[in-house]
């Protein structure tokens, strides 16, 4: 059986390369918060924010989150098989990590790593590298002692493909293996797509009494239950209308102001045959789905917004507005960050270009987005996390 690990997101051997998602705590506000700090109020163009590094050392850093006393935590998918001398190596190693940096917004944060030894994979297919690990990474709560989830991309031993609780103390709980639920489900329903049955599970989203995962490879939302039973409640087509190249790769789920998930597409393939502007945010609302209904799961997801390039990552700011990681964005392919208003999603403004490169994760406070920076790369490292604040 064939097993794509990371199909959509070819190695630019300029730092060799994966995917990245995101999810990020619930936002509520429906209308902009003026004392919250705000972005560029320009209505078109470019917010012109400037970033600044806060964090340097990371070894293929992926999704964000802010947790418990406002820290930012990242997800570190690792090296592979390799070291911190060789860089990325093809194979099965325990190079993985989360970091977590304290005080963010300060200016002299603090990082340091809290998990060490995770799983990572690597694996090289006509000159391409991919490396996979904790992708995803999330908290429910805010609260001093909430557990911290994180899931594991691709699916196979070692805790590839899960869903995994930390509690404060380190202690590790499996919640479920949603690789092997995304082998069966799209085993099931290998009518769907020419490369089924396939699996990765990739960007995560935990709120109050709920988890959620996207899958890069079945191209499906799923929700995660305490039981370890995995449904899933959402289909992402792919459209074979230009040669078969076509694939949506759903890589994070956020949840909006108005309670619905939205999820952001890689849509690479289109982005290199058609030109930019082929990613799409689809909008889900839980309370629509039915896991036992077919059809539902193939028609509940809508297009709330389209025109992105290539997003990695995605999440809600306090005020409302939603933002995502383009991966490889602009005239060098290096990558952007977009922000969008919630009340209008026909309007994009980007502030990241020429100070992100491959930006594979994102997370949103008071006054300040958090990027991922360098997110794939063969260069043990490599990765930064960098600042945006207002001005």
């Amino acid at each position: 059986m064939h097993h794509r690990l990371m199909r959509d997101v070819v190695v630019v051997l300029v730092s060799g390369v994966t995917l990245a998602a995101c999810s990020e705590a619930p936002t509520d506000p429906t209308t902009r918060d003026e004392s919250v700090p705000a972005f560029e109020r320009e209505e078109t163009g470019h917010d012109g924010l400037a970033g600044e590094v806060i964090a340097t050392g990371l070894d293929n850093p992926r999704h964000l989150a802010i947790g418990p006393r406002g820290a930012l935590y990242v997800a570190e998918a690792g090296l592979g098989a390799g070291n911190e001398a060789e860089g990325v190596q093809e194979g099965l190693g325990f190079t993985g990590s989360v970091t977590v940096i304290e005080r963010p917004r300060s200016a002299r944060p603090k990082q340091h790593r809290i998990l060490t030894g995770l799983v990572s994979a690597a694996i090289e297919e006509g000159g391409e590298v991919q490396t996979i690990g904790p992708d995803g990474i999330g908290f429910a709560s805010r609260a001093a002692h909430a557990p911290l989830y994180v899931s594991f991309g691709g699916v196979g031993p070692f805790g590839l493909g899960l869903l995994v609780e930390y509690s404060g103390d380190g202690v590790a709980t499996t919640i479920a293996d949603v690789g092997a639920a995304s082998i069966d489900w799209t085993t099931d329903h290998a009518d769907l797509w020419e490369e089924f049955p396939d699996a990765n599970p990739y960007g995560m989203l935990a709120v109050p009494d709920h988890l959620y995962v996207v899958d890069a490879a079945a191209n499906t939302l799923v929700e995660v239950l305490r039981n370890g039973e995995v449904h899933v409640l959402a289909y992402f087509p792919n459209y074979a209308d230009i040669g078969g190249l076509r694939d949506a790769v759903p890589t994070c789920v956020a949840r909006g102001p108005d309670g619905a998930l939205y999820i952001g597409t890689l849509a690479l393939e289109e982005r290199f045959v058609q030109g930019p502007g082929q990613a799409l945010v689809y909008r889900v609302d839980p309370s629509d789905t039915d896991p036992e209904d077919l059809g539902r799961i193939l028609a509940v997801a809508t297009v709330w917004a389209s025109g992105f390039d290539t997003i990695s990552a995605c999440t809600f700011a306090p005020n409302g507005d939603f933002l995502a990681t383009e991966m490889f964005a602009g005239e060098m392919f290096s990558g952007d960050v977009v922000r969008v208003p919630f009340r209008h999603p026909d309007r994009k403004y980007r502030f990241g270009e020429g100070q992100v490169v491959l930006p594979t994760g994102i997370a949103a406070g008071v006054g300040a987005v958090y990027v991922s920076s360098f997110g794939s790369s063969i260069e043990a490292g490599a990765g930064q996390v960098v600042r945006f604040r207002s001005h």
